[in-house]
């Protein structure tokens, strides 16, 4: 992913600027900037950016050229880093879910989740109650790299990544997962589906085998027609092999398939299911052959 910095590329802009020049350059343009009111208004605006839409509906501003008027957020967003540092705006966490992706891409998970917990928590101030679903609530977060529902979904599928490497990354799965689920139960079912899916799996991850059977049981009982709780459930006991103490049992896994196929109604939901009881007999051919090789 090709990620830049924002405030980064707006300071070098303004590596010769003194916070006084830019500020009589705003009001040379109209904009009757007062640093008491600036320093309340960067409480009431999630970003540089609607601050600076402010001004334009507040002030008769005159612009000269495309330059000027490009100015104006970037002369907020210069400010902002200036006198408000300590109240992290938009563009400050898109940012740092970029630079999360780098970090993450580049195999430090640590520090690229820790960051990415940091933005979650920002976020999570920013939400209301009346904010049902990560579709209501991507109106406090409009960022110029990320969308805030692509990323929510990224940051589960990436935790599983990290997991793989260092299982205290289950751990943290499980937690974010469960924090999305309450705060957004209103969200499309297939991201929620999605994310009970990752609690039940990451249980069984951590060798907390109860609990990931009991969270999967929840999830089919809840989305009885999707087919993503019985191919998770069956999935933990056919081919992904995941601990000595969830042993292969195809007979279990293709049990719980079978189930979900008399469950579910949609054909390509239904198709996926079929996919996974067909990989079953598969298996069962490539260890008749081994059996009688003598393997």
């Amino acid at each position: 992913m090709i990620s830049f910095n924002i405030i980064e590329m707006n300071n070098s802009r303004f590596e010769k600027w003194t916070e006084k020049k830019v500020i009589d350059k705003l009001k040379s343009m109209g904009i009757k900037f007062e640093k008491n009111q600036f320093l309340k208004d960067v409480k009431s605006f999630y970003s540089a950016e609607d601050l600076s839409k402010h001004w334009r509906e507040k002030f008769p501003i005159y612009i000269k050229d495309d330059w000027e008027d490009d100015f104006i957020w970037e002369a907020a967003l210069f400010l902002w880093e200036k006198f408000a540092p300590d109240i992290i705006n938009t563009e400050k966490l898109d940012d740092m879910m970029q630079a999360g992706y780098d970090l993450i891409e580049k195999g430090n998970y640590s520090e690229g989740f820790n960051l990415w917990f940091k933005v979650w928590e920002h976020l999570k101030k920013r939400f209301t109650p009346e904010m049902r679903s990560i579709t209501d609530a991507e109106i406090v977060f409009l960022g110029m790299s990320q969308s805030l529902y692509n990323w929510c979904q990224d940051f589960e599928s990436e935790l599983l990544n990290a997991g793989l490497n260092d299982q205290s990354f289950f751990k943290k799965r499980i937690e974010y997962c469960n924090d999305f689920c309450n705060l957004f139960p209103a969200t499309d079912d297939l991201i929620i589906v999605n994310m009970k899916r990752a609690i039940a799996e990451s249980y069984f991850y951590l060798d907390d085998i109860q609990n990931g059977i009991d969270s999967f049981q929840k999830l089919i009982n809840e989305f009885p027609d999707s087919a993503w709780g019985y191919i998770g459930f069956g999935d933990m006991y056919s081919h992904m092999g995941l601990s000595d103490s969830i042993p292969i049992d195809l007979k279990k896994a293709k049990k719980i398939y079978q189930t979900g196929l008399k469950k579910v109604k949609d054909s390509m939901e239904r198709g996926y299911i079929l996919e996974r009881l067909g990989n079953i007999e598969e298996i069962k051919k490539e260890r008749d052959l081994t059996r009688k090789s003598g393997g």
